[in-house]
């Protein structure tokens, strides 16, 4: 199991960077979009939760409280832009509806 949580430590490792950062949109259509921020956040709460299992075991681990802290920051900024991108939606459609 100690395999394990070296790679999801050296993928997180790998990405860290990007995780704070919006999905690049790019001739993608919303629920596409969606999709993948929904599957963001999936990624990011399981890392969550394998951090925070690892910070509060008994054995030294590779996670870091400052790890915890971008992921927590990286869900919530996730989520902003799901959120952001949801409204972006409904508006459009709203917008639609009324040039008909």
């Amino acid at each position: 199991m100690r395999k394990d949580r070296s790679t999801d430590y050296e993928t997180y490792s790998e990405i860290m960077g990007e995780l704070l950062r919006p999905i690049d949109a790019h001739d993608l259509d919303v629920d596409t979009l969606k999709r993948l921020y929904e599957s963001k956040l999936v990624y990011l709460e399981n890392l969550r939760v394998k951090c925070f299992v690892e910070l509060n075991g008994g054995e030294p681990g590779h996670f870091s409280m400052e790890d915890y802290k971008l992921i927590l920051h990286a869900l919530a900024e996730t989520n902003r832009h799901l959120r952001d991108l949801i409204l972006l939606a409904i508006t459009t459609q709203l917008q639609k509806r009324n040039v008909s």
